[in-house]
């Protein structure tokens, strides 16, 4: 049985962890928001700042590099 392999990566844009993975053709890293109590603080002032948004995945909304 073969393992599938997910070459884009999701990171939370606020503390770098993992959220999780997205199957691409490339290498691709995306750019969220994890829940984490500490990142949520800065939700509401990055995203308000930040006009690169580039699509809303579920309850993230996802950024590209």
């Amino acid at each position: 049985m073969e393992k599938e392999v997910h070459l884009g990566t999701i990171l939370c844009k606020h503390c770098h962890q993992v959220i999780g993975t997205q199957d691409t053709r490339k290498v691709t890293v995306y750019y969220s928001e994890c829940s984490h109590e500490h990142c949520l603080d800065g939700r509401g002032r990055s995203l308000g700042a930040d006009g690169s948004a580039v699509a809303s995945a579920g309850p993230h909304t996802v950024f590209e590099a």
